[in-house]
């Protein structure tokens, strides 16, 4: 009970039990109590899990517990140190406080609990070494599992004490040194999971005794050397994971021997040497990835004997020859990638008895002639990457016949003729590639209406015609490529309609009449190619209005008049090309407030007149500025000296004269980017120098008139500017107390949409003072409650488990109050108050992804087409907050806990706890921040990168 009344928050509804009824006596001992058994009057099993129990276990006293075998308090919300006084409990054999929150290093004191049968601390915070008294003690030992925490240091040779381990699970650790042979003693053993921590050194050999092993993981490691030819005497072994290693050597010749293996996988290796063809002996397996390693040598075509596999991963080796006909015999298989090999031939016919196949990825390999028609038996294809090849003939005609094809990508091969129907009425379409082949057809009806399109590539093939209106009605649109066509035409007007596209390329076609005004509704719009068209008439004022405008190229039209001012308010410009057009008037003075532009600025080869302004040194990020072939006079200003990225100044055939600025660049710049002006000078090779300075005495005395009608108002000005300062700083005092008397009268309260004080008190009263039974979740920032309002409207309350915990509380505001995005659940707002702090969200009903996943019956409804939708909203999500936020908001802990699933088992990014904005002037920024999970080897070290 001391223990119970130290925990954080309300008492957890669960534990109400826990009390001394001095009215009912036979119930007033603990045995009755929720979550507890006693064996003969005393207390053998504590079992206490997933309550939302929230604080330490310092006030437990193990010492009245002596009796206690079973200890399990897994998934709540326990912190801090795990006590070394846990040593009291001599009786206990089964320890469990996985999935909390507890820290420190591993208590030493563990090493007492020789009794121990199951220990399992995983999904902790936990550091500090493994102890080799413990593992010495624990000679009962059947399963320990620390996985998910932050143990350091090596595995102890110890452990072939815990002789009767049958599974040993440290993986996502920060363990280093080499794997003991010493496991190899362990014979009991049948799972061994050592994955991502920092293991060096070769396999040991003695892993070949253990002969009862069905599942080894030792992915993500430095792990070294070959692959021990004995891991082939693993008859029962199920489970092989090897991935992400440098492991070298060949792939043993033994592992035919394998014959229960399910699912081997060896990715991302340096394998080499050939493919055995011992492999065909493995006729259950389910899994075969070898894909990123350095094999070599043809495709064995007794693969074709493994009539289980569903997915075959080949994909980035050396492999030659042709692709086996005998691949045609995988009925079940439902991945099959091989790409970039240096595979040749043509695809088998066979390919059309794999009805099952979902995705098939040959890209960038040597492959030539037509496809076969029987590709068209794949009904099931949602992902189809052929390109890189040397493919010829007319696309597949009916390569959509399943309606369920996504991703189809053709680049860089030789197809030819036209569009299918097929593809025109291919609805499910999200990204389509044909770019750089010879298709032909008439683009104004050869592609129908996509709903789900996001990604188009048509460039560098024979489309003619004119743009369809059908574009705009692809509501996910995003990327529109049609370069380097026949399109004539203008640009429809309606293309303004599409506010979520972010790339736009019509370039090197034959369009013609003015920029539409329109475009300039395109404010999700972050590149504009409309370069090498016929394009005549002003640039449209309203192209100011693309705000998130990264690239912009006009060049090679016909574009007349000026440039319009307006363009200085494209602020976020990377890339700005105008030249080669008939532009007039001078330079707009608003191209100074471009100060994000680094590539170039070009506008040469216009008809612009006037003076350089002075404001483009401003661009201190520019690399290349070419303002040649214009009509430019007056001077080279100064402020270019100040330009300390440029890389390139072209100001050649202007009219301009004077003195080139003094500086390094300057000094060692191409002649030729100062040729046919005027009269410049100065010191670059081959130009003149410039005449000496007027006499001394002459400069004096225009020095004193200067001086003499510019000293009065100076003085003025400076004894205006205190009594101004004066002035401003008491209004900023009186301002500063009126606020603060305001801010004090009443606690930080604010609810978009509804009145703050009325919903405190609603809140409070719908969730009965936040009792457990409204508890739906709790996390590691707090518990999240379900709250039905006075109005009926259900809303989702997160309340903080830690008042001092304001960083990411704030931080989760800040986050939230920037973006509305439908893949990102709905804040509605926040209370901050001395007693709590909460926020307000948008009620998701079916939980999250994480709690869906671990129940057998909800993840089989989740199937893969639902799974793959989910990828898609989060990454929906993602790219929203990434780039078209500003600033940018990174997340920084996307975890399937903090995904959300509505009654459409559509996605929902929650959790904003740890977020940040990126600052819009940082180009690189590395930190590890949120929850423990995959992480690429790069990453492991928060680095800078560029």
């Amino acid at each position: 009970l001391h223990w119970k009344s130290s925990l954080r928050g309300p008492s957890p509804r669960a534990l109400q039990s826990w009390n001394i009824d001095t009215h009912n006596t036979t119930a007033a001992g603990p045995c009755h109590w929720f979550g507890i058994t006693c064996t003969n009057g005393l207390v053998t099993n504590v079992s206490v899990l997933r309550t939302g129990l929230a604080g330490t276990l310092d006030t437990l006293d193990f010492t009245v517990l002596r009796s206690l075998t079973v200890l399990r308090l897994r998934r709540n919300s326990l912190f801090g140190a795990i006590p070394a006084a846990i040593a009291n409990l001599s009786s206990l054999a089964d320890l469990d406080l996985s999935h909390n929150c507890f820290s420190g290093h591993l208590p030493a004191s563990l090493a007492a609990l020789s009794g121990l049968v199951k220990l399992d601390l995983s999904a902790n915070q936990v550091g500090g070494k493994l102890s080799s008294a413990a593992l010495a003690n624990w000679t009962r030992l059947t399963h320990l599992n620390l996985q998910f925490n932050r143990l350091t240091g090596t595995i102890p040779d110890e452990i072939r004490y815990s002789s009767n381990l049958r599974v040993l699970c440290l993986h996502k650790n920060q363990l280093s040194g080499s794997i003991p042979h010493q496991v190899g003693e362990l014979t009991k053993l049948v799972e061994l999971n050592l994955n991502t921590n920092n293991l060096t050194g070769s396999i040991p050999p003695s892993i070949a005794n253990l002969t009862k092993i069905n599942y080894i993981s030792l992915y993500q490691n430095d792990l070294s050397g070959p692959i021990p030819s004995c891991l082939g005497n693993l008859t029962q072994l199920e489970v092989l994971y090897l991935v992400l290693n440098h492991i070298n050597g060949p792939i043993p010749h033994e592992f035919g021997n394998l014959v229960n293996m399910e699912d081997l996988r060896l990715s991302q290796n340096l394998l080499t040497g050939t493919i055995p063809a011992s492999l065909g002996n493995l006729t259950i397996i389910e899994i075969l990835y070898i894909s990123v390693n350095e094999l070599s040598g043809p495709i064995p075509p007794v693969l074709g004997r493994l009539s289980m596999l569903k997915s075959l991963s080949l994909s980035f080796n050396q492999l030659s020859g042709t692709i086996p006909h005998a691949l045609g015999n995988l009925l079940n298989l439902e991945d099959l990638i091989v790409s970039k090999n240096r595979i040749s031939g043509l695809v088998p016919p066979s390919f059309g008895n794999l009805t099952m196949l979902t995705d098939l990825e040959i890209y960038q390999n040597q492959l030539s002639g037509p496809l076969p028609q029987e590709l068209a038996n794949l009904t099931n294809i949602y992902q189809l990457q052929l390109s890189n090849n040397d493919f010829s003939g007319p696309l597949p005609p009916d390569v959509c016949k399943g309606g369920k094809l996504e991703y189809f990508a053709a680049i860089e091969n030789r197809f030819d003729g036209p569009i299918s129907r097929s593809l025109r009425n291919c609805t499910s379409l999200v990204r389509l590639l044909l770019s750089n082949n010879h298709l032909t057809g008439d683009v104004s009806h050869v592609f129908g209406v996509y709903p789900n399109l996001e990604f188009v590539d048509l460039s560098d093939n024979r489309f003619s015609g004119e743009l369809s209106t059908n574009w705009v009605k692809c509501l996910n649109l995003a990327t529109l490529h049609m370069s380097g066509n026949m399109i004539t035409g203008r640009i429809p007007p309606q293309f303004g309609n599409m506010t979520q596209l972010a790339l736009l390329d019509l370039s090197s076609n034959q369009i013609v009449t003015e920029v539409p005004k329109q475009l300039g509704g395109l404010t999700s719009l972050l590149y504009l190619n409309l370069s090498n068209n016929l394009l005549s008439g002003r640039i449209p004022s309203e192209i100011g209005n693309l705000s998130s405008l990264t690239t912009l190229d006009l060049s090679s039209n016909h574009l007349t008049e000026t440039i319009p001012m307006q363009i200085g308010q494209c602020l976020k410009l990377l890339d700005l090309r105008l030249s080669a057009n008939e532009l007039n008037g001078s330079i707009p003075l608003e191209i100074g407030r471009l100060v994000s532009i680094q590539k170039m600025l070009d506008l040469s080869h216009n008809s612009l007149t006037g003076t350089i302004p002075s404001d483009i040194g401003r661009l201190d990020k520019l690399e290349n500025l070419n303002l040649s072939h214009n009509g430019l006079s007056g001077s080279i200003p100064s402020s270019i000296s100040d330009m300390q990225s440029l890389l390139t100044l072209d100001v050649s055939y202007n009219n301009l004269e004077g003195p080139i600025p003094e500086n390094r660049f300057f000094r060692n710049a191409q002649v030729e980017w100062f040729e046919h002006n005027k009269g410049l000078c100065g010191q670059v090779l081959h130009l003149s120098p410039c005449p000496q300075p007027a006499s001394r005495h002459g400069s004096n005395k225009r020095h004193k008139i200067v001086l003499a009608s510019v000293l009065p108002p100076v003085v003025l000005l400076f004894l205006l500017i205190p009594l101004g300062v004066i002035i401003t700083l008491r209004i900023r005092r009186k301002n500063v107390k009126e606020n603060n008397t305001e801010a004090s009268a009443k606690d930080l309260l604010s609810v978009l949409d509804f009145d703050g004080k009325v919903l405190y008190d609603e809140i409070v009263e719908a969730t009965e003072n936040f009792d457990e039974k409204y508890c739906i979740g709790v996390g590691g920032y707090g518990s999240v409650y379900k709250a039905q309002l006075q109005t009926g409207q259900v809303v989702a309350v997160k309340k903080l488990h830690a008042l001092d915990d304001e960083k990411g509380f704030r931080s989760e505001i800040e986050a939230l109050t920037k973006i509305r995005h439908r893949n990102i659940v709905r804040f509605y707002g926040f209370c901050s108050h001395a007693r709590c702090m909460f926020l307000i969200y948008h009620y998701i009903d079916k939980g999250n992804l994480s709690t869906i996943l671990s129940s057998e019956e909800e993840a089989i409804e989740l199937d893969w087409s639902k799974r793959l939708g989910l990828i898609k909203d989060v990454a929906n999500a993602l790219s929203y907050m990434h780039h078209d936020c500003s600033p940018p908001v990174v997340h920084r802990d996307i975890s399937s806990k903090n995904i959300l699933l509505d009654s459409q088992l559509k996605g929902h990014v929650a959790d904003f706890g740890i977020a940040r904005s990126v600052k819009p002037d940082s180009s690189n920024w590395s930190e590890n921040a949120g929850t423990l999970g995959y992480m690429a080897p790069g990453k492991k070290i928060p680095i800078r990168t560029s």
